[in-house]
């Protein structure tokens, strides 16, 4: 199962990230830009919950955008807040539009069912997981 499971993922992940190669971002990247646009402005530990990745890692990618000039970073407090460049707001929503199209093309690939059964699995196989997870 996990073989498979790899697999499956690996495969969408090449989907996806063959749409954003022109944008030379990583769709992880645009997932990112993606949580920050809808809360407005997000601290890193939103957005390594929402994305469920390791604060290590969403440091690395958060430093990237910055060096690209996506994001702005400024402090809240102790907190790093970080928001969308507003120079670049347009092509995030761009990198959106493209992620979305992308979605879409997988589903006409797989069928609507498919990808809808496959989520609500995946989801649902999460959730049992984390919940025997030793804490």
């Amino acid at each position: 199962m996990h073989l498979n499971v790899n697999k499956f993922s690996r495969a969408v992940s090449r989907h996806f990230d063959s749409y954003f190669k022109p944008f030379k971002l990583a769709t992880s990247y645009v997932e990112l830009l993606m949580v920050i646009e809808k809360e407005g402005e997000a601290s890193q530990k939103v957005i390594a919950e929402e994305l469920d990745l390791a604060p290590s890692t969403i440091t690395r990618f958060i430093n990237k955008l910055d060096k690209r000039g996506f994001i702005n970073k400024a402090r809240s407090g102790k907190t790093m807040v970080i928001s969308i460049d507003p120079k670049r707001s347009e092509q995030v929503r761009e990198l959106k539009e493209i992620y979305y199209s992308a979605e879409k093309d997988l589903q006409n690939i797989l069928s609507e069912k498919y990808t809808q059964t496959t989520n609500k699995l995946l989801q649902f196989g999460v959730d049992q997981i984390r919940s025997y997870e030793i804490k």
